[in-house]
């Protein structure tokens, strides 16, 4: 990760070293220390794709986002937005904590569930806390948009080892978030010690719940919803590669219309409006 040495005096500063001066998301992460209030990073696959090292980095970036003496054990992340819940009233201020795979808590088809509403909550909470809170997800769009809109900065994974960051604000009059770019964050694959062994009961409890061993009798994600999961990020998939391929022929081809390119491809023209504002 594009760190500095100085870790704020912590004893695990060694292992996950501090964001240096120049660092956006080190910026904010200041800020909202000496303010005394929560930071919520969402990190996602660019491509929605798993196994790109996301739990990795996000072990990382709570472990460089906590203050506390005993850095992130494995009490302080999970798979459980139940859990996470308790982490959070539990854990003492200035810890950092993650969700790995939220969608699993948070997916779109449980959006009145308990869980979604626990996570409504920790998120909006702001100043009470001071938690550090990391959610990972394989694609954004697999969060409830509610829950995401109130994350302050978004994580892309774009290959391991890489990831581009975004600064994410709400426009309260477009019922949209508003994103700003704030370059690329880099970090290494391999895990220091202690992060290690929370990295190693993090992946026991998801091969527990994919066996149907979790606290919920039910595995970590039943066969009909894990296929209605596929299906949803390819058809997200799909539509992004369209919807970027529709705005570059728009661009590029100063004699087109809206009206003739929503046409030639079955979609009305305030439907097209709305991607080519997107870009």
């Amino acid at each position: 990760m594009a760190t500095s040495d100085d870790a704020a005096g912590r004893d695990h500063a060694d292992a996950t070293p501090a964001f240096d001066d120049t660092n956006p998301l080190g910026k904010l992460y200041r800020k909202r220390v000496a303010q005394n209030r929560d930071l919520t990073v969402f990190v996602a696959d660019w491509n929605l794709e798993r196994g790109s090292g996301k739990t990795t980095l996000a072990l990382r970036l709570a472990s460089a986002f906590d203050r506390t003496d005993a850095g992130v054990t494995p009490e302080k992340a999970t798979i459980s937005a139940e859990e996470l819940t308790a982490a959070y009233t539990d854990q003492p201020a200035g810890s950092g904590l993650v969700l790995d795979e939220g969608q699993a808590d948070a997916s779109n088809r449980r959006a009145m569930s308990g869980v979604n509403e626990a996570l409504r909550k920790i998120v909006g909470m702001g100043r009470v806390e001071q938690k550090y809170l990391v959610l990972t997800a394989p694609g954004v769009n697999q969060v409830d948009k509610d829950i995401r809109n109130m994350c302050d900065v978004w994580v892309f994974v774009r290959s391991l080892g890489e990831a581009q960051m975004f600064r994410v604000k709400y426009n309260p009059f477009g019922d949209h978030e508003v994103t700003h770019d704030w370059g690329t964050l880099r970090w290494s694959g391999d895990l220091p010690g202690p992060l290690q062994q929370t990295y190693d009961e993090l992946t026991a409890e998801k091969r527990r719940r994919l066996r149907g061993d979790g606290d919920d009798g039910e595995g970590y994600v039943p066969a009909s919803e894990l296929q209605e999961s596929v299906a949803e990020a390819r058809e997200a998939a799909e539509r992004q590669t369209r919807d970027e391929l529709l705005r570059q022929m728009y661009q590029s081809n100063d004699d087109l219309t809206q009206q003739k390119l929503a046409d030639s491809v079955g979609l009305s023209r305030s439907r097209l409006a709305d991607i080519l504002a997107e870009s």
